[in-house]
């Protein structure tokens, strides 16, 4: 027995022995990786913050199909105007990358490529390619009226042990033509005894950015971002626009402070002045940098949630040699009183941004004559409720809002008060828009309606009603009193899916400058219509893979105009493929 005992114990050290020498796996080697769980950091966050139970919305169905979500500029073409509204549900796609490709009348060319290739396991680069232009050919125009809207963006992400990050490069490329004249000053062809021929109304803008994004897992410091964002045009303007974010999370008690620092520097210049005739200040040079803090509390107790928060800005105007402290309520309350029904309420401000690239966002045709400022949102407050009974879901909302140095487009005109008007230039022919600042306070009521008529059909009208009161500005400058939007969709088996949006934009008024019978200058406005838009999309899928799409835009074919002189193309009809795929 005890000899046995000893052979055992022999035998079991050996085996240790042996497995100790033979190991090839050391501890420093080990390497643990923990599965990637991917966020969309761009998602569209809904300003107010229902938390019924359900969602107002049909719920999306799930798909395998993961798409790159790209910070694209969003963009304005004279082929139509544009009112917000609620986005149909998309087609389910199944592959890595998504094309499509369609050509319509007004030799209008869509391009649209979005995918990703795989470097290995835990890294990608994604693509996001658009590409809209038109030959023209709008009704009765005298200039050239053909556009181009193209940008690329190229985005690498990486996912390591204890943090993920991304880093990119997009480009954009603008093309647009100062065409809307006011053909009332034409006599004879000439204007202000001008040859209308002799104009050349090409403006291209041209930018470039550079963005990296850090996220972390179980840290203080959720989120780092970085962007560098250059803009350009033919007019030797320039604008340099550096952002850096970072978002913090710090634990208290059962909840969290949130705390986000904001850096926004924006420098530029413009080469040129209107006329030749100088601002006040002498110059077209910005220099502005906007440092934000902005802390924010949870709290839940039951049925009550609020986030209560505070915007401290600190803002420093270099060329102006000015600077100040400004400070913002950030508060959002909501308490539901049943499981479909929700009240909220909340109050809030910021310093907003305005820069040559948001303003060409919002309007092509500005001349490179603008001087840029930002607009103090000192307060706009707003109460709702919102809900959902069955298949029918509401959102009721009024508001308010105060906007201090508010910007407005208002046209180019005749701006000498003591001498002859004679252009110096190709956007001073009474065909391009200029910015001027003013105190605007603004009372509204929206509401929004969604009915799901069957499970793949449904229907929903969302309408605002504004009422405006600027300071100095004879109107609210292209501001409507009332728009609304009715859109449907419909997906007909696995085959055809079917879109429609239809909206009305109401009158506005249109400011511009006028020389008055003592032959100085003053303000007047004159109304722009109101017009109505109907859009149709169908889809048709062939296969897995290849579909063919057909899409009618402006289908009552009204020119109307989105701003004074500007004509849109009228019906338009576009036909194309799609197409997805996989790269292996």
């Amino acid at each position: 027995m005890k000899h046995s005992f000893l052979f055992l114990l022999v035998v079991v050290f050996s085996s240790t022995l042996a497995q100790t020498q033979n190991d090839t796996i050391k501890t420093e080697k080990l390497i643990i990786v923990k599965q990637y769980s991917p966020t969309l950091n761009d998602a569209f966050k809904v300003k107010t913050k229902p938390k019924v139970s359900d969602s107002i919305l049909k719920s999306q169905k799930k798909v395998n199909y993961s798409i790159f979500s790209v910070p694209v500029a969003s963009t304005f073409t004279p082929t139509k105007g544009r009112a917000s509204n609620v986005k149909p549900e998309q087609l389910p796609y199944n592959f890595q990358n998504y094309a499509k490709l369609g050509v319509g009348n007004f030799l209008n060319i869509l391009g649209q490529f979005y995918g990703s290739v795989d470097v290995n396991q835990y890294q990608k680069l994604n693509i996001g390619l658009n590409h809209l232009s038109s030959s023209g050919g709008i009704q009765d125009v005298l200039l050239d009226d053909n556009f181009m809207d193209s940008n690329l963006d190229l985005t690498f992400t990486s996912s390591e042990r204890s943090f993920n990050w991304n880093a990119g490069i997009d480009l954009l490329y603008k093309s647009y033509n100062w065409y809307g004249v006011n053909q009332d000053l034409l006599v004879n062809q000439t204007l202000f005894s001008q040859d209308i021929s002799s104009i050349d109304p090409l403006q291209t803008y041209f930018g470039l950015g550079l963005n990296g994004q850090v996220e972390f897992e179980d840290s203080a410091v959720e989120q780092l971002s970085f962007r560098f964002q250059n803009f350009s045009d033919a007019y030797n303007s320039s604008e340099n626009n550096i952002i850096f974010d970072a978002h913090f999370s710090l634990p208290i008690n059962t909840s969290a402070l949130d705390l986000e620092v904001n850096l926004d520097y924006l420098t530029g210049s413009f080469d040129q002045f209107y006329n030749g005739v100088a601002n006040l200040r002498g110059n077209l040079d910005y220099g502005l940098l906007m440092a934000t803090l902005s802390p924010s509390y949870h709290i839940t107790s039951g049925d009550f949630n609020l986030d209560l928060g505070l915007n401290a800005t600190y803002f420093s105007d270099s060329e102006a040699s000015e600077s100040d402290f400004f400070f913002y309520p950030n508060i959002d309350a909501s308490y539901s009183l049943s499981d479909n029904l929700l009240v909220y309420g909340g109050a809030e401000g910021g310093l907003n941004k305005n820069s040559y690239l948001s303003i060409v966002n919002q309007n092509p045709f500005v001349s490179p004559t603008l001087e840029i400022q930002p607009t103090d949102n000192a307060f706009t407050g707003f109460l709702g409720v919102s809900g959902k009974q069955g298949k029918f879901g509401y959102n009721l909302k009024a508001f308010g809002k105060q906007e201090d140095n508010s910007a407005f487009f208002v046209e180019n005109r005749v701006v000498n008060g003591t001498m002859a008007f004679t252009p110096l230039d190709n956007f001073e022919y009474s065909n391009s828009f200029g910015v001027l600042y003013d105190d605007l306070f603004t009372l509204g009521f929206s509401a929004e309606v969604n009915y799901s008529v069957l499970d793949d059909f449904t229907i929903g009208f969302s309408g605002t009603y504004y009422n405006y009161d600027a300071d100095n500005l004879p109107e609210a400058s292209y501001l409507p009193e009332i728009e609304f939007n009715l859109n449907a969709s419909y997906k007909i088996g696995e085959k055809w899916y079917i879109n429609s949006t239809l909206f009305y934009i109401g009158e506005r008024e249109s400011v511009g400058y006028l020389n008055n019978a003592s032959n100085t200058i003053e303000l007047f406005s004159q109304t722009v219509d109101g017009f109505v838009d109907f859009n149709l999309g169908i889809d048709f899928q062939l296969s897995e893979q290849l579909g063919l799409f057909v899409k009618g835009q402006n289908l009552f074919g009204n020119n109307y105009q989105q701003w004074r002189n500007f004509d849109v193309q009228g019906l338009q009809v576009m036909g194309g493929l799609t197409y997805q795929f996989d790269w292996q």
